[in-house]
């Protein structure tokens, strides 16, 4: 596992320094680091040489473009999001009908079933 940006590595070398007692912690991160990790792994990230590596990993994020949209496919979209709402209220409210008609479903070793009154029946 070897560090994948030279900030990285040197945060690794003072984690490193504080397991062995040449250092004291300076910041609760590196406190937490030298508790948590095991000694071989700091070691394989404090030792990873700067060359080739960037200063500080760039980390890429997607942006979102706000395109503006119509007037019709913005009404569409409203229609949409409305019979997804009222599929899943449908889906929902058939759910709690069968639930309470026909009880609680449940599993256990002797098989299915579902609990009515108090009691267990087995399908």
């Amino acid at each position: 596992m070897p560090a994948v940006s030279k900030k990285q590595q040197k945060f690794f070398g003072i984690v490193r320094a504080i397991q062995k007692g040449e250092m004291a912690p300076t910041t609760p991160e590196t406190a937490k680091a030298a508790a948590d990790m095991e000694k071989d792994d700091v070691k394989k990230f404090a030792s990873t040489k700067h060359k080739g590596l960037p200063e500080k990993k760039k980390i890429e994020e997607e942006i979102k473009t706000n395109r503006k949209i119509s007037f019709p496919e913005m009404q569409q979209r409203i229609r949409d999001a409305r019979e997804r709402r009222r599929s899943q209220r449908k889906e929902s409210e058939k759910l709690y009908i069968d639930t309470k008609r026909k009880g609680v479903k449940f599993y256990d070793k002797k098989g299915t079933g579902r609990l009515k009154d108090g009691k267990k029946v087995y399908d």
